[in-house]
């Protein structure tokens, strides 16, 4: 016990020696890179896609793609917005 109350002094002065007033916080949105695709590709894509069977897995994991996708996006705006 008489080492933690040792301990309690250094903190206190520790902590109370901070001027919040004067820290700046800085928060950086990091969002990852999204690839653009051109017209013809995304065409080719769609057709690929509507050619998969309606249970397939790749539908499954497209859509997590895609909700990935616009997740990015919703993020890169508000980092946009944050400039």
């Amino acid at each position: 016990m008489r080492w933690q109350a040792l301990l309690v002094l250094p903190m206190t002065l520790f902590l109370t020696a901070c001027d919040p007033g004067s820290s700046d916080v800085v928060v950086k949105i990091v969002c990852p890179r999204i690839n653009e695709y051109d017209a013809k590709t995304q065409d080719r894509a769609l057709a690929e896609y509507n050619a998969l069977p309606k249970d397939s897995a790749l539908r499954l994991f497209i859509g997590d793609y895609k909700q990935l996708r616009d997740q990015i996006r919703v993020c890169r705006a508000r980092g946009a917005s944050a400039a």
